[in-house]
């Protein structure tokens, strides 16, 4: 209600564009029910302005701009089963007999071992003793599975859901030019539920805020639910 309720009052009031403001929420229920409340207080069609998850703005963005880091437009999205096949067949590639080994992670607790080290941005060593410390036996082998992981997937041009956030950062760090245009763009960053970002989504969003674009945030500490996935 906060965030939408602004987004009305700057459109109303003429202060931006639809245009010109990306709102953006953590789950596809929520983002569905953002647009459609700004749709009954403002009639602006859904698609008239940038809202939705992390995620999907994200792959938005990829569509658009991914080959400035030489990212195909024809990318394939991963779900959940499929990466962890994908990383499965990477660690055989690695290291055939690792999975035969019953203390070692499976691939359901290894790909979340990646996907935190991705979405806290600490090395994995740091990810494992802090978050999987059961797990600090197989830590030297991890960056070698993570980069055969990676490899995997650029050879085979699909992305995963930690991708659309990773690759999003990584086209506006070294796209200057994309970053620039984001920035001059959006004159109006707003974020629901800010407490469940992790360091991944904030850089994100620095980038897309710049020096010129004004943020809003809402969230409350006490309904913090994403720690699981490096929310902080």
């Amino acid at each position: 209600r906060v965030l939408t309720t602004r987004v009305a009052w700057l459109i109303q009031t003429g202060q931006v564009s639809p245009l010109g403001l990306i709102a953006v929420t953590f789950t596809n229920k929520a983002a569905k029910e953002m647009l459609h409340r700004v749709h009954e207080l403002t009639g602006v069609e859904p698609g008239r302005f940038w809202g939705g998850t992390f995620h999907s703005i994200g792959h938005r963005s990829l569509r658009t701009h991914g080959e400035t880091i030489g990212l195909p437009r024809t990318f394939t999205i991963l779900d959940a089963e499929e990466s962890e096949g994908v990383l499965r067949d990477a660690v055989d590639e690695t290291d055939r007999g690792f999975f035969k080994d019953k203390t070692h992670p499976k691939p359901g607790p290894l790909h979340a071992i990646l996907s935190m080290a991705r979405n806290t941005q600490l090395p994995l060593a740091e990810t494992v003793t802090r978050f999987f410390p059961q797990h600090e036996a197989v830590i030297d082998r991890l960056p070698a599975f993570a980069r055969r992981y990676a490899e995997r997937k650029r050879s085979d041009n699909v992305l995963d859901y930690d991708d659309l956030l990773e690759h999003w950062l990584e086209v506006l760090r070294r796209s200057p030019e994309t970053a620039e245009y984001f920035s001059h763009r959006f004159r109006h960053v707003l974020v629901d539920e800010y407490q469940d970002t992790n360091a991944t989504q904030y850089e994100v969003l620095k980038l897309l805020v710049g020096e010129r674009a004004r943020f809003t945030a809402v969230g409350d500490d006490d309904q913090s639910i994403y720690g699981w996935r490096g929310a902080t």
